[in-house]
Parts: C-alpha cells; structure tokens; sequence
C-alpha cells in the first residue's frame, strides 16, 4: 500500500506513519519542518526496510497539484491518504480574534486539507483498498464560546469528509474514516489540566489503522466519548448557555 500522511512529524500524525510503516506501506510524510521528518524516515527506513520519502512544507501554501505530482513521482497513486494536521490557538480562539491567526485557523483545519484532498480525489477512485483518513475533533460537535473558529472549521472538514464518503460510494471500493478526536497526550495538552483522560497517540494511531479498509464515515475516538458529547447536545440552551466551556 502506498500513503501519504499530511502533519507526519509529531503526535498521532507521527504515530500513524510508524503503524503504517511497521506492516509495510510505501510512505510520502508532509509536515512544516525537514528536522522533524528526515529522522523519522530514517528510522523507519532503518526498522521496517520501507521507503520513505519527505516533504517539508507549509500546507497552507502548497501547490497541492504541483505536490500531487512529487507523490506520484515517488510513490504513483497512492491507496490511503491520511489528513492529520492541525492547529488551535486556545488562547485567543475566543470571541474577536486577530484576523492573521483566524485565516491560519481555518487554513490549516479546512482549506488546505480540502485543497490537498481534492487532487487526490482520482487516485482514491482508482484504489479497491484505499481510505480517506480526517482528524476532525470532539470541540465541533457543538459550537461554544471557546475554539469558535477551529471548531468551525473542523466542522466544515468533516461535512466534505462526508460527502467524499458519498462520492466514493459508487467508485471502486475507497474507504472514508474521520475521527471525531478526544484530547490526546501531545505538546499541545501538555500541562493543561484536561476534564477527561487523555489517548497516547500510539493507541490512537492503532485503531485507525485497524480501522483501515472499513465504512465507518464519522465516529469517536476514544468511543466513550460519544455518550459524553450526546449529553452536551442534548443539553437545553437555557443551560448550555451558562456554561464556560
């Protein structure tokens, strides 16, 4: 199999390329810097005896047809296409923010996985066994005053993540997974004091690829979650309204 992970360097993007690597994929990893990324292909390089080929580069100005093309150079068309990366800004995503970091918000959580996706449309038509595999997150399940923007923006992803599960329905067999992410053990929860546990990015990264070749569409990972955000939509506004999360 042949996969392309986009935000490869750290957490569950970097856990997922060492899942994929470990049972045999052919591997184009993405993020924003080549220190992170040359070693890791090294390393799997080195363990798993696969090839590994990188590119560092801001998703949010990459030419994604020029790109598609550097894949198709390495690797041809590709079977799985995983769109990890994401960013939120927790300090400032709350009410009127300075426009900068709002374009970067919805940049990095929707138009460039769109963008991305979108070229890579063809190759998934064309793969029995390939997937389509978003990062979408617990905080779009209903929008609140804190990580307005990134909420609303993952929400958009998971929409079109929707509608190419419908697309590749009538295709040759490609497979839509989006997680719907609760909090993870990453450098951007670490030291917070979180309301829930948080999932290593390694057993995260495990049953996505478990997942791998299933019609799931949206679901949670962890599952429990799913009880914990029916109860927070069901919740009446005169209450929800009252609350500071």
């Amino acid at each position: 199999m042949k996969s392309v992970v986009i935000g490869a360097s750290a957490g569950l993007g970097r856990a997922l390329a060492e899942e994929l690597a470990q049972r045999g994929d052919q591997l184009f990893l993405v993020s924003s810097n080549l220190d992170d990324l040359a070693p890791i292909a090294a390393d799997l390089t080195l363990r798993y005896g696969v090839s590994v080929t990188v590119e560092a580069a801001d998703i949010t100005t990459l030419d994604p047809e020029a790109f598609r093309d550097k894949v198709h150079a390495a690797l041809g068309p590709i079977d799985n296409l995983l769109l990890i990366a994401g960013i939120s800004l927790l300090d400032k995503d709350k009410g009127p923010m300075p426009p900068a970091d709002l374009d970067r918000l919805i940049a990095v959580n929707f138009t460039a996985p769109l963008r991305i996706a979108n070229v890579f449309l063809p190759d998934l038509t064309q793969s029995p066994a390939g997937n389509f595999i978003g990062a979408g997150s617990v905080a779009a399940v209903r929008g609140r005053r804190n990580n307005m923007v990134y909420a609303a923006a993952k929400r958009g992803f998971e929409c079109y993540a929707d509608s190419v599960r419908h697309y590749l329905a009538g295709q040759n067999g490609a497979k839509v997974q989006f997680y719907r992410l609760g909090y993870l053990k990453t450098r951007m929860t670490a030291g917070q004091k979180l309301p829930f546990p948080a999932l290593d990015p390694s057993e995260a990264a495990k049953s996505m690829v478990a997942n791998m070749g299933k019609d799931l569409g949206s679901v949670y990972l962890p599952r429990w979650w799913i009880g914990i955000m029916s109860l927070i939509q069901a919740l009446p506004w005169a209450l929800f309204k009252k609350l500071d999360i």
